[in-house]
C-alpha cells in the first residue's frame, strides 16, 4: 500500500512520521510525506509524529491521503519553571543507560543525497551501529550509489564532478546528549547545560503540554546566548521529554558555526564555507533504554544541498554478508561492501521521493562493484567501458566534501 501523510491544516507533507505495525513491520514517511508498506489487510497501522495527534487505520481501510491534526489543537500548554532539574534528570538517566547498554546495537537503512549545480548523487546503504543515546561505531554491510549529471552520466563524459570522498556520516554521530566525543569534542550540545555551562553559553525555556490521554510532555528549548562568539559550533533546538517517565522522545535542532570544506580536483580549488544544518532525531524505548529510532538532516550552502535519513529496521530478520567499519570516507566504505540485492527486496524500506527516484542508480556501471550482477564476468562492452571509466575514476577520487573541524585559518 502507498499513502501520503499531510498536515490537516496547512496541507503540507509530514516527513519522517512513524508508521508502525509490529517490531518487524513498519516504515517512516519520506521527505514528501509518502510511505509504502506491505502488510496484511487486517493489520493495524499506527501513525505518529511529535507535534501531531496519533492516528490508527486498518490496512484495508487506509485512505490515500492521511491528514494529521497538529499538536496546537490537541494539547494544552503552560510555561513552567525547573528547566535545570528536568535536563539534569534526563541527561543523568541517559548517561547511566549508555554505560549499562554500551554494546547494544541497532540495524538501520541509510539514504544520502547530494545536489549541486550540474550533478545529483544518491547513496543508500544498510548499516549497524551502537544505538543507545548516540550512534557510534558505524559499520556498513551493503550499499549502492547513483549519479546524474547535466551531460547524461559518466559513460559519455570522463570529466565529471562526482564525489570521491566525504566524511558527512559524522552527522549520524551528533546528538543533543553525547556519550562518546570521538569526533564532536570540538562542538557544544544541549547536555552541556548539565555540565554547569548554561550560565555562560545557553538560555533555556520549558513548556508543559498535556495530550488527550493525560501524558505530560515537556518541550525544552535551548539556544546559545547572543553574546556567544561561536569559537566552537553550538547545537540548539527543542527537546521533547515524557516528564513522568523521564524519556527523551524527539529532538529538533540546528547547529551554528559549522564549516564545510570542498575540494574540486579538476580545478584544484579548495573552499571552506559556513553551512546551515538542520536535524531531527526520534527515539524509541521498547528495548528498555533510549535508542536512536530515526534521524534526518539537511545541509545547505548556496546552491549545494545535502540531505540524509536513517531508519531503524527494528527486529527484522536479515543476514549481512559483508562488513566495513566506516573511517574517514563514507563512500569508500559503501563501495567496499558492494550491493546485495536481497536486502533491497525486503519490505519496509523508506519510499524514495520522486527526486530521489530520478537520481537512483541511473548509471549502474559507474560503481561496478555495486552492480546486482557484480559476481558475474563483465561482457566485452563492459570491459571496454571499464577501461574508459578508469581515468574518470582517477579524476573523481580527489573531489571531496568534508565537515571542517573548528574555525578556518585566516
Amino acid at each position: 500500500m502507498t499513502a501520503v501523510i499531510m498536515d490537516a491544516e496547512t496541507g503540507e507533507p509530514v516527513p519522517y512520521a512513524s508508521v508502525y505495525v509490529s517490531s518487524t513491520c513498519g516504515t517512516i514517511s519520506n521527505y514528501d510525506g509518502e510511505f509504502c508498506l506491505e502488510c496484511l489487510p487486517s493489520d493495524v497501522l499506527r501513525i505518529s509524529s511529535i507535534g501531531y495527534q496519533k492516528v490508527s487505520f486498518k490496512a484495508s481501510e487506509i485512505p490515500p491521503v492521511i491528514r494529521m491534526k497538529p499538536i496546537s489543537n490537541v494539547l494544552r500548554e503552560l510555561t513552567v519553571t525547573g528547566v535545570d532539574d528536568v535536563l539534569y534528570r534526563l541527561v543523568r538517566k541517559m548517561w547511566k543507560e549508555a554505560r549499562k547498554n554500551k554494546k547494544a546495537a541497532g540495524r538501520y537503512f541509510f539514504r544520502f543525497t547530494t545536489q549541486y549545480p550540474g550533478t545529483d548523487e544518491l547513496a543508500e546503504a544498510f548499516l549497524t551501529a551502537k544505538s543507545c543515546v548516540q550512534l557510534r561505531d558505524i559499520t556498513f554491510h551493503s550499499g549502492n550509489r547513483g549519479l546524474l549529471t547535466e551531460r547524461g552520466g559518466v559513460l559519455d563524459n570522463p570529466d565529471l564532478k562526482g564525489l570521491g570522498r566525504t566524511n558527512l556520516h559524522v552527522f549520524l554521530r551528533l546528538a543533543p546528549v553525547l556519550v562518546n566525543f570521538d569526533f564532536w569534542d570540538f562542538a557544544l550540545v544541549p547536555a552541556d547545560i548539565v555540565l554547569s555551562r548554561r550560565g555562560k553559553l545557553y538560555e533555556a525555556w520549558c513548556t508543559a503540554a498535556f495530550e488527550d490521554d493525560g501524558t505530560e510532555i515537556r518541550k525544552i528549548k535551548v539556544e546559545g546566548k547572543s553574546s556567544y562568539n561561536l569559537s566552537s559550533p553550538i547545537l540548539e533546538g527543542t527537546l521533547y521529554v515524557d516528564y513522568k517517565k523521564c524519556e527523551l522522545l524527539r529532538f529538533d535542532g540546528h547547529m551554528r558555526g559549522l564549516y564545510l570544506r570542498t575540494y574540486d580536483n579538476a580545478r584544484r580549488r579548495l573552499s571552506i564555507d559556513t553551512v546551515q544544518y538542520v536535524m531531527h532525531i526520534d527515539y524509541r524505548h521498547d528495548h528498555g533504554f533510549t535508542e536512536i529510532a530515526n534521524m534526518s538532516g539537511t545541509i545547505v550552502k548556496d546552491k549545494v544541498m545535502l540531505r540524509y535519513l536513517l531508519f531503524n529496521l527494528g527486529d527484522k530478520e536479515m543476514t549481512f554478508k559483508k562488513s566495513k567499519r566506516v573511517e574517514d570516507n563514507m563512500l569508500q566504505a559503501i563501495d567496499a561492501v558492494g550491493y546485495d540485492s536481497t536486502l533491497w527486496a525486503m519490505t519496509g524500506i523508506v519510499k524514495r521521493t520522486k527526486e530521489e527516484e530520478r537520481i537512483a542508480f541511473q548509471d549502474s556501471s559507474f560503481h561496478l562493484p555495486n552492480k546486482s550482477k557484480y559476481n558475474i564476468a563483465p561482457s566485452s562492452q563492459e570491459r571496454d567501458t571499464n577501461k574508459y571509466l578508469k581515468a574518470a575514476m582517477h579524476q573523481l577520487k580527489g573531489n571531496a566534501m568534508q565537515l571542517h573541524r573548528g574555525l578556518p585559518k585566516k
